[in-house]
């Protein structure tokens, strides 16, 4: 059986994105917190559902939302899926964000 586990990292971006959604638009943000939710459930029976990162055993997964969306990073360990990360498409990135 498949083991899905959200790193603490990978909480915390959701509190922040939710956070920044809720000042803006509460029901956007419930929702965008739910799309992030079944993504996740989503690759318990489709792990590599996630494009490979080249030179990296981590996958990311589009997830649309209005005109944009988010990209959640995961590793496949055994049968465990580790959410890493997640971020939406327009935020700046860098290297340090990498690690989950």
């Amino acid at each position: 059986m498949t083991t899905l586990i959200w790193s603490p990292a990978a909480r915390d971006d959701v509190v922040r994105l939710r956070k920044f959604i809720e000042s803006h638009n509460p029901d956007k943000a419930k929702q965008a917190a739910e799309s992030l939710k079944q993504a996740a459930s989503l690759l318990i029976n489709h792990p590599g559902l996630g494009k490979r990162l080249e030179g990296r055993q981590d996958r990311e997964l589009f997830i649309p939302s209005g005109k944009r969306g988010y990209v959640m990073r995961y590793r496949l360990d055994g049968q465990t899926i580790i959410i890493l990360r997640i971020w939406h498409s327009l935020e700046h990135r860098t290297p340090a964000d990498d690690d989950g």
